[in-house]
């Protein structure tokens, strides 16, 4: 069978589960998808408490808030975003997500490690 230079092969879908989920004291983070040093991570910080997670402390990274109120705190910056708001960081510097409001917090994050999972300090 010859197929033509510009036919191309269909691509089915697949259903994906969270590859990591790491439970935290008020939150929950689950790395929902990876691929070379990319990683699609979901965030979520009870109302009023705030969560410190290594996995989303990337070389760069980009977090959109999709429920409630998040306050980023990286070294002596302060950011405040709501709903639909996003922040990029290009910094490995630790990273707290603060939830001053009594509703849950959801947040997407894309994180880049060029040194991969297995990055110094990641689990």
């Amino acid at each position: 069978m010859m197929l033509h230079p510009t036919a191309h092969t269909a691509r089915t879908g697949r259903l994906a589960q969270a590859l990591m989920s790491i439970q935290h004291p008020g939150g929950r983070v689950s790395v929902r998808y990876r691929t070379g040093d990319i990683e699609v991570v979901m965030t979520e910080v009870d109302g009023g408490a705030a969560l410190v997670e290594p996995v989303l402390w990337g070389q760069s990274s980009w977090h959109l808030v999709l429920d409630g109120q998040a306050i980023f705190e990286v070294g002596g910056s302060r950011w405040e975003l709501l709903p639909e708001a996003s922040l990029s960081l290009d910094s490995a510097t630790p990273c707290t997500i603060v939830n001053p409001s009594p509703s849950r917090l959801r947040v997407l994050s894309v994180v880049s490690n060029p040194g991969g999972p297995g990055q110094e300090g990641r689990p």
